[in-house]
């Protein structure tokens, strides 16, 4: 679980960063981003209701998810706005595939 300083929960942010934000995408996720003006970067980890009907297997990418993010942040460059978007592929694999994949997409947009 992220900490509360550190998620990105109000639907201004969302707006701007899907207005203003860059967009990346591999095969696992979709990643939408703008630098922000805090002291940290902020990140929402989100599952369409298409990707996995049940709330398990929603919640369930999503705490791995964010549990490699957490690992991430003090590595992050400067301070962002970010919102990883999971794609279907990404369900069924390994935490390390995700891991892996989900540092290549940081990396490729110059957050990490």
């Amino acid at each position: 679980m992220l900490i509360r300083k550190y998620r990105l929960t109000k639907r201004n942010d969302f707006q701007s960063i899907f207005k203003t934000g860059y967009k990346n995408f591999n095969k696992f996720f979709s990643l939408r981003y703008k630098l922000n003006n805090l002291e940290n970067s902020r990140i929402a980890v989100v599952v369409s209701n298409k990707v996995a009907k049940k709330a398990t297997d929603r919640n369930r990418i999503k705490r791995q998810v964010r549990s490699i993010i957490s690992d991430f942040l003090p590595n992050f460059k400067q301070n962002f706005d970010v919102i990883i978007n999971i794609l279907s592929p990404s369900l069924n694999q390994e935490y390390n595939i995700i891991q892996e994949e989900l540092s290549k997409i940081l990396k490729k947009s110059n957050i990490l």
